[in-house]
């Protein structure tokens, strides 16, 4: 059902943080997609400004499809101890995307 679902990251709480730091998802990597029910890793770092992702702490991850419909919610990371994580996108989550 999620056949190409491509995955868009929201981390929640670096967002809610009115700062000018980035938080750069840099696996999966553009253009590239995630299958349901096949394990999916997804990696992030900072630019070096603050806030730090050692700074950040429990953030909430959600995946997105590529019409930013929310099709999974992913149990909270660490960030600032954690800077990759590997879930399963549910298959009966949300329609496929080519986006």
């Amino acid at each position: 059902m999620l056949a190409h679902l491509v995955s868009i990251l929201l981390l929640q709480s670096v967002f809610a943080l009115s700062v000018q730091a980035s938080l750069y998802v840099i696996q999966p990597r553009s253009g590239s997609t995630c299958s349901g029910g096949k394990p999916c890793t997804v990696e992030w770092l900072d630019d070096g400004l603050s806030p730090l992702l050692s700074q950040i702490g429990a953030t909430y991850i959600a995946l997105y499809n590529g019409d930013n419909v929310l099709v999974q919610q992913i149990e909270p990371v660490d960030l600032s101890v954690v800077h990759s994580l590997q879930f399963t996108p549910d298959p009966k989550a949300g329609p496929s995307s080519d986006r």
